[in-house]
Parts: structure tokens; C-alpha cells; sequence
């Protein structure tokens, strides 16, 4: 067996556990379904779960590469949801996987960026040699959920971006602040989910 189907079956070893660990606590606290992702998530009732390819506390696998999906930016324009930027703890760094509400399934596979712009995302990024155009552009409303949210104020612009190839980022720019993430594309068939979120 090669050493990158070891590896891979590694992580899906490791996040299996991992989730029938939490699953496993939960259910010892009488806690399970919609009540166990709502608590896990300290989101309201509202969450946007049932519209997404997964929700928070699940697990994501890319190839060999795992994402536990601890916090989330959750952004709409008038009510109607737009994206979720899901935060993943993975030790000093944060990866970053975002969403988007059906029937869309690919997402975005993104680490922490550095951008040099003022408080507005430009029409262009360069990032980590990546030349990147701005495709969309939307105020929106921000609330955040879960841990590891990055310091937002309740309303915001998300700017997506895409380059040549795969190359995708994101923006979000609130109260002078940008916080901006970039990788990748990834197609509905390009990924795994472990955990029972994005069940309506």
C-alpha cells in the first residue's frame, strides 16, 4: 500500500474517531440530532444547517487533509443566506472551508492570507503568487457561531474571488477590518463529510 493511501486512510481513521468520540459525550448527556449541532455550535434556532453540504461540528476530508469545523461566519443579504466561512482549529493556523446553500456543492478550501488593501476588497488580490479577480461583491449581515470567529460587527461586505485554475479566496470586510482567506476550489465530488450536520 503506498505511503498516500496509508495517509489517507490515516485521517479517515482519526476524524472517524474524533467524531463518534464528540457524538459519543453528546449522546451521554442526553443530547443528539438538531438539539446536539445547535449546542455544539451555540447558534440560534435558526442556523442555516439544512441549507448547506455539512454544518458546524462535522468533519471535512479533502484527499488526505481533514478540517473539524469549530466556528463560522454566517453571511446574508436580506434575510437569504449567502456563504458560511466554517473555521477549523489545525494547530497555530486556521483552515478555512466555505460554503455555500444548495443546490451549489462545491466549496472553498482556503488558509489565512495577507492582504495589503484599504478597507474596501479590490477589484484584484495577489496572493501567494495567485492573481485573482473579484466575482462577487455583497453587503451583508455577519453573525458568528461556535469558536474561533474572527472579530466581525454585525453587518459587512463578502467579497468571492476567483483565478486560474482553482484559485479561489474570499474576503470579509468589517468595522475596518479585512480578514481574507485563500486555496482553492472544491467540486461536490471532491470531498467527504463525517458528522450528521447539513441533515435537514
Amino acid at each position: 500500500m503506498s505511503l498516500t493511501l496509508l495517509a489517507a486512510a490515516a485521517a479517515a481513521v482519526a476524524a472517524t474517531v474524533g467524531y463518534l468520540a464528540s457524538r459519543r459525550d453528546r449522546e451521554a448527556q442526553g443530547v443528539t440530532g438538531d438539539e446536539a449541532r445547535r449546542a455544539a455550535s451555540g447558534a440560534p434556532g435558526g442556523a442555516p444547517w439544512g441549507e448547506l453540504p455539512f454544518a458546524l461540528g462535522d468533519v471535512v476530508l479533502v484527499g488526505s487533509e481533514e478540517r473539524w469545523l469549530a466556528g463560522a461566519v454566517v453571511a446574508r443579504e436580506r434575510g437569504e443566506l449567502v456563504a458560511v466561512v466554517f473555521l477549523a482549529p489545525e494547530g497555530a493556523a486556521q483552515g478555512t472551508v466555505v460554503a455555500f446553500p444548495e443546490p451549489r456543492r462545491e466549496i472553498l478550501w482556503l488558509l489565512p492570507a495577507e492582504v495589503d488593501a484599504p478597507d474596501e476588497p479590490p477589484a484584484t488580490l495577489e496572493i501567494a503568487g495567485m492573481t485573482l479577480r473579484r466575482r462577487a461583491r455583497l453587503p451583508v449581515t455577519l453573525e458568528r457561531v461556535g469558536q474561533g470567529a474572527p472579530p466581525l460587527g454585525d453587518a459587512g461586505i463578502i467579497a468571492l474571488y476567483e483565478g486560474g485554475g482553482h484559485d479561489a479566496a474570499v474576503v470579509l470586510a468589517s468595522e475596518g477590518r479585512l480578514h481574507a482567506w485563500a486555496g482553492r476550489r472544491i467540486d461536490g465530488a471532491g470531498y467527504e463529510r463525517l458528522g450528521g450536520g447539513g441533515e435537514g
